[in-house]
């Protein structure tokens, strides 16, 4: 089963050209990230994005890398919303 997680991060400004450099190198793995990351317009420095791995343990390895180049870091297991419905449904039973 695909595991699929909403990242919010915040950069840390202060490592911003580290970062930028090893991006644009292509450096850090991004095989887990599905589609683009967004950043918020009043607050560049935070963006979004999904994950998807096979397991936690794949997802903490991959991310791993990515974590030095943040200040925040907030992690939510998501599903969709087939799957969000059919949950709703057998709770409300």
């Amino acid at each position: 089963m695909i595991m699929k997680y909403l990242v919010k991060v915040k950069v840390d400004t202060q490592k911003l050209n580290e970062f930028g450099e090893i991006l644009q190198k292509g450096e850090l793995d991004r095989s887990c990230i599905r589609g683009e990351t967004y950043c918020l317009a009043n607050d560049p420095a935070v963006g979004y994005s999904i994950w998807e791995t096979e397991t936690s343990d794949e997802f903490e390895m991959k991310f791993q890398n990515w974590k030095k180049f943040y200040s925040e870091v907030e992690i939510h297991e998501v599903i969709s919303p087939n799957e969000a419905m059919m949950k709703i449904i057998s709770q409300m039973r």
